[in-house]
């Protein structure tokens, strides 16, 4: 048997290398630097498969969660069977795309906690998005508002939504300069109404300049004018969202308790000022499925909206049991799933985004944000002591991927009642008038019309 080249410059073999690599096959054994160190078992395994004679790649994935957007690491490992060409290919030439090379790509839960949970920063330093939760008030008092609504609010065991907050000045320029300086996306209007902060605008404008690549923002609309939606176009808002939840008055009146020929004059003024001003600002509409609102109210609204807006974003009603969200509908799509992952897979979450209270703690996703009027959570970090990048790489999250990527969550009582890892599954339908792309929880349509910009 030839004798295997080993080329691992950075020295990434694990110390248990000598012994698994005694009786490998010849050839050539490269190990690309990606910065994170060779599981023994990834090794192990690729050794096992050299009896196949074949050009082999390693890159993990996770099962279900990589399919659905969990990041990809690049092949870790490349072994090439002995032939006269093998020197032709230097580690550094090596393309992780090259369909030469079969892809291995099973792992272990030692081996997915290894890559995905204790070298994660590695692979995604940064969020993909960061929540900037501006503040914890809103004007309105939905009925299906986890947050605000009277019934809801009522049972609140804690004082979170009790006492107002707005993110200080200080915080919000410290978030734009970081996100701006990583590329990193933010997006307002999660637990509150964002145009109740007194520097929005400002901080929407501080943002851009910075170098913030996009920044959404979720309003009803009521507290918009027409000055202040020249401020926020001309500010650089990219995508804003506006939450109607209905088609008819009566209906707005009973959700919302306000006047829906009022909002929806406001929201009209948006995408007519977008046009004026050739603002690079997407807009949508959106309308939960509430008790009482008809499959022919949901129609008009839909037609209606999708006629003015660039999309049309549709809710299904989410109940709440001490802020934990229960989906009534277990979709096929997700049932087929669960059965490929043999029971739950790992929520995406906690591997993309990041929330920032208005008092510098740090979540993951908006049910832990609903938890919070209910019990108190560990925070994953304090900002702005610590920096996004040292919060999205420190223990709290690290901690919170490992319980998910092996299902361990007796103690993480926000995830384990929760149904929102199952909407990361979401299909995608056309017809001649409108694209419509589902998942457990929104139903968002987009028309095929034209836009110039």
């Amino acid at each position: 048997m030839s004798r295997l080249a080993i080329r691992d410059p950075s020295r990434r073999l694990p110390a248990e290398a000598g012994g698994i690599l005694a009786d490998a096959r010849g050839g050539t054994l490269s190990v690309p630097d990606r910065g994170v160190p060779i599981h023994p078992e990834s090794l192990a395994r690729l050794v096992e498969a050299m009896s196949s004679g074949r050009p082999l790649c390693f890159a993990p994935e996770v099962p279900v969660a990589s399919a659905l957007g969990l990041p990809e690491w690049p092949p870790l490992l490349y072994w090439q069977p002995a032939t006269r060409w093998s020197w032709l290919r230097p580690t550094s030439d090596l393309d992780p795309g090259d369909p030469s090379f079969y892809r291995l790509t099973e792992t272990t839960p030692r081996e997915r906690v290894h890559y995905f949970a204790r070298h994660y920063p590695r692979l995604a330093p940064l969020p993909k998005q960061v929540s900037v939760v501006v503040a914890n008030v809103c004007n309105l008092s939905c009925v299906m508002c986890p947050y605000h609504s009277p019934e809801i609010k009522g049972t609140h065991k804690t004082g979170y939504f009790t006492d107002r907050q707005f993110m200080p000045w200080a915080m919000m320029e410290r978030i734009a300069k970081e996100c701006g300086a990583g590329s990193i996306p933010v997006k307002m209007g999660n637990i509150e109404e964002p145009l109740l902060h007194p520097r929005l605008v400002e901080f929407v404008r501080r943002c851009r300049e910075a170098g913030v690549p996009s920044v959404h923002l979720t309003t009803n609309g009521t507290p918009l004018n027409e000055r202040r939606i020249r401020a926020l176009l001309d500010a650089g808002v990219t995508s804003i969202y506006v939450s109607l939840d209905a088609s008819r008055r009566d209906t707005y009146e009973r959700v919302r308790g306000g006047d829906l020929d009022r909002v929806e004059s406001r929201l009209r003024a948006i995408l007519r000022l977008r046009e004026e001003r050739r603002a690079s600002c997407s807009v949508y509409v959106s309308l939960v499925r509430n008790d009482g609102v008809s499959s022919e109210e949901v129609e008009e609204f839909r037609d209606r909206w999708l006629a003015e807006a660039d999309g049309v974003i549709l809710y299904n009603l989410v109940r709440y049991r001490d802020g934990a969200s229960q989906l009534a509908e277990i979709h096929t799509q997700v049932e087929d799933r669960v059965r490929e992952a043999k029971g739950r897979w790992a929520c995406l979450n906690p591997f993309q985004e990041m929330y920032i209270l208005p008092d510098g703690r740090t979540y993951y996703c908006c049910e832990t944000i609903g938890k919070l009027a209910f019990e108190e959570l560990a925070s994953m970090g304090q900002f702005p002591e610590q920096s996004i990048k040292g919060i999205w790489a420190g223990g709290g999250f690290e901690s919170l991927r490992t319980d998910l990527l092996t299902n361990e969550l007796t103690d993480r009582s926000a995830c384990r009642t929760c149904g929102i890892w199952m909407a990361h599954v979401s299909v995608t339908e056309e017809t001649p008038r409108w694209k419509t792309t589902r998942n457990m929880i929104t139903e968002i349509v987009e028309g095929k019309r034209q836009r110039t910009v």
